[in-house]
């Protein structure tokens, strides 16, 4: 297969005369070498009336995909400012990116992924107390997949499980602003960047970039962030109905044993816990509030 990872620059007289044939991307300026050595980096000017709040973009790589038999391998998190009126992102301030032995081999496949191997991770561990800085002041964490992050999060730092989290996944309604998918290398390819992609910092600067270009994106996050949703627990549900509620994007907690689905309205998940009602006998599910603080938690 031929490489893709350069520039053509032999095929520059073919792309002058035929360049609506071709399309060019630009590596996120965030994501460049050496720019991290700059912080902190001034995105916005604020303005008088700004309330100025703080956000911690976070994301992990890990040996796998189950929070209680797996470990995270790196964590990166991005500290940013932003206006909270206006909803843009004022300010990168710092980062941390880490990586931590977990104690067994990682996977074949996850060391092709990320290009973290056993020997770069030997003998290396989280600081507790540098993670617990870049999150002072309570900022809100924002992962691009928070469903995934948080748990292993959690996890690994019980003291710091009360936070309140945001998902750029499903907080923003990708399909309004013209986008066919919500994968982060989709995102910002389809805006004509590109970046080193499963790398915890790299993905966290990525994902600052596309909040920078798309204010709207940023704005649906942090009102994401703000309004509750309502999750129902389909408890007691029989093992013969796991391909209905799969079919109507039921989500498994295979700590609890237990299918559940947010709805962004009470009525909507109470309308179904009726259309369940149809399947099994309900009266063992329930509904609970979730916000910012206990959305994404297992």
């Amino acid at each position: 297969m031929q490489s893709r990872e350069r520039f053509p620059l032999e095929r520059i007289d073919e792309i002058v005369k035929h360049p609506e044939n071709f399309r060019l991307l630009e590596r996120i300026p965030f994501t460049q070498e050496g720019i991290l050595d700059k912080l902190p980096l001034k995105l916005h000017e604020p303005q008088e009336g700004d309330t100025i709040k703080y956000a911690v973009f976070l994301d992990t790589e890990t040996t796998g995909t189950d929070c209680n038999a797996d470990s995270i391998i790196e964590l990166g998190m991005v500290r940013c400012s932003y206006s909270f009126e206006r909803r843009v992102i004022l300010s990168i301030e710092k980062y941390y990116d880490e990586l931590e032995d977990p104690g067994k081999p990682i996977p074949p496949k996850v060391q092709e992924l990320t290009g973290i191997n056993d020997a770069m991770v030997a003998g290396k561990s989280f600081d507790s107390d540098l993670v617990g800085q870049m999150l002072a002041g309570r900022p809100l964490i924002i992962a691009h997949n928070a469903h995934f992050d948080r748990p292993f999060f959690d996890r690994r730092f019980p003291s710091l499980n009360n936070l309140a989290w945001a998902c750029s996944y499903v907080g923003i309604n990708w399909d309004a602003l013209g986008n066919s998918g919500k994968k982060l290398e989709y995102l910002t390819q389809a805006r004509g960047w590109f970046y080193s992609a499963h790398r915890a910092y790299s993905d966290c600067l990525a994902l600052i970039w596309l909040m920078h270009l798309e204010p709207e994106a940023f704005d649906m996050l942090i009102d994401s962030a703000l309004r509750c949703d309502y999750r129902l627990l389909a408890w007691g549900s029989p093992f013969k109905v796991k391909d209905e509620l799969k079919a109507q994007e039921y989500r498994f907690d295979g700590s609890k044993r237990v299918w559940y689905k947010n709805f962004p309205s009470k009525a909507e998940a109470q309308q179904a816990l009726h259309q369940l009602s149809a399947l099994f006998d309900v009266r063992s599910c329930e509904i609970i509030t979730l916000n910012a603080a206990t959305r994404f938690k297992t």
